[in-house]
């Protein structure tokens, strides 16, 4: 989880979920890995209100919660790397 809040604090993300269509696609990269912190979090059993809240605290109050819910919705089989990668691309293509 501190990896996680190291990375969004990395990526100055302080305007929610409309920041990742305001990210620089350079920044994609780092924008995909923060949510692969999240996807892992949720695989190590890291309770979602917990990720919420440390989401939250970077994010504004719905980016987090949505960024919790949307990670949190996927089934535990689909919890792999295309995550990311669909993220990054679908951020490049903003």
């Amino acid at each position: 989880m501190r990896a996680l809040m190291m990375g969004l604090i990395g990526l100055g993300l302080t305007s929610g979920m409309a920041a990742a269509q305001g990210i620089d696609p350079a920044n994609c990269a780092q924008s995909a890995k923060v949510v692969m912190e999240a996807v892992q979090a949720r695989k190590d059993g890291i309770p979602q209100a917990r990720t919420e809240r440390e989401l939250r605290r970077v994010l504004d109050r719905n980016a987090g919660q949505q960024l919790a819910e949307w990670i949190y919705s996927l089934p535990a089989d689909e919890l792999t790397p295309e995550v990311g990668r669909s993220w990054k691309a679908q951020c490049e293509g903003q």
